[in-house]
């Protein structure tokens, strides 16, 4: 059974899956591109990378069958699959933060994420956006916690997080699998939402990576790691 901030999460999902459907771009959406994987394009950002056993029923459940219609456009490889815990720079070239910048994020997250204890995600609900197919990983609100701990603490140093969000309050994992080179097919939109409220498992969160990377994470740096208690 959900709690109350799964159930907030699961609602702003499906507003933003509506908003989107409707052609109304409230968050922040990354351009589709022929080729990711060599995209020079990087980010500044903080993620949890996603444990073997969750990464394979992605790629079996989702990422399989979708690549089986439409082999052309980009899937994760279970070892760039992540999600973002806080966003810090988007994707740019040149980068839109500098080395004084990662430093000092480095000093914040020292500082911040050592206070918070592990908690859990519950992966599921494939969702299409404009550019990409993601899965979605709720939580309990220890997130939220997390979130406005570093997003006011970026603002403080003045590195703050340049991303559009839906909400301000409510945040959840998005798990990218399928990044689109083209317009999808019918047929692969019809198989894409026949998963959309796939259940894929659960996981603890034990350390969060701060990176450099595009798009699609590759071409990363990881910059450090922080645990949490």
């Amino acid at each position: 059974m959900l709690d109350n901030y799964s159930q907030q999460q699961k609602t702003m999902v499906n507003e933003l899956e509506n908003t989107f459907a409707n052609g109304n771009h409230k968050s922040t959406v990354v351009d589709m591109q022929k080729d990711y994987a060599n995209d020079d394009q990087i980010c500044l950002t903080s993620v949890v990378f996603i444990p073997n056993e969750i990464s394979k029923i992605i790629t079996d459940k989702i990422i399989n069958p979708l690549r089986a219609i439409e082999p052309m456009h980009y899937y994760y490889p279970p070892d760039s699959m992540h999600l973002t815990i806080k966003n810090i720079r988007t994707i740019n070239k040149p980068p839109l933060f500098s080395q004084t910048d990662i430093e000092k994020t480095q000093n914040l997250y020292s500082k911040i994420i050592p206070k918070f204890q592990k908690f859990e995600f519950n992966v599921e609900d494939a969702v299409l956006f404009p550019t990409s197919l993601s899965v979605m990983a709720y939580s309990k609100d220890t997130l939220k916690d997390l979130v406005l701990s570093l997003d006011k603490g970026l603002k403080e140093i003045g590195v703050p997080d340049n991303k559009k969000y839906l909400s301000d309050s409510v945040f959840w994992g998005n798990i990218t699998v399928c990044r689109f080179t083209q317009k999808p097919s019918q047929e692969f939109i019809h198989m894409a939402k026949q998963l959309r409220n796939l259940k894929i498992g659960k996981f603890n969160i034990n350390k969060i990576s701060l990176i450099t990377c595009n798009a699609v994470c590759r071409s990363r740096q990881i910059i450090a790691e922080y645990s949490l208690v």
